[in-house]
């Protein structure tokens, strides 16, 4: 073994003691991607996340007004005088405000909420089979809204029959 000076040259083959200021730099680096990286895809999946919460608040609100016009009753448009309930006037009814999303109040005290337009159009469909009508009416509830300067439309379609 040689004895330990600082002065002499390190023999062949010799350990090193630490990192270099290179290295940090380039480790500091690709870390700083790494991170900068992963906040863009928690950006990314926390958008999708507010879009889709919104579609699922749009369609809730047009299912339910479609199991409005498939249960209000009694339905029976053969009668004299016809039974027909409200919610199947036939026409477009005029837009109506509808709450797609509210969050309670936070730590500003502020509550936000996103609404939309539902629009219901019902239409009469004269279907005759075997020389009699069945008086089928079809139903049509569109929501738009939009979001981050974005337009969405959710549309469901029914058709209800006579209860008789």
């Amino acid at each position: 073994m040689y004895p330990f000076d600082e002065n002499s040259p390190k023999p062949k083959g010799a350990a090193r003691a630490g990192f270099t200021l290179v290295e940090v730099l380039v480790a500091t680096a690709l870390l700083g991607l790494l991170a900068g990286s992963a906040i863009w895809a928690l950006a990314q999946a926390n958008n999708y996340a507010s879009i889709a919460r919104l579609y699922t608040g749009a369609e809730t609100a047009a299912q339910n007004q479609i199991d409005l016009i498939l249960t209000d009753g009694p339905f029976n448009p053969q009668n004299n005088p016809p039974q027909i309930p409200s919610s199947l006037t036939l026409g477009t009814s005029a837009p109506q405000t509808v709450t797609l999303y509210s969050e309670p109040a936070g730590a500003d005290g502020q509550t936000h909420t996103v609404s939309g337009q539902m629009v219901t159009t019902v239409a009469s469909n004269n279907v005759v089979v075997q020389a009699q009508s069945l008086n089928l009416y079809s139903a049509t509830v569109v929501v738009t809204y939009t979001y981050r300067s974005k337009a969405y439309r959710v549309q469901l379609n029914a058709i209800r029959a006579s209860d008789v």
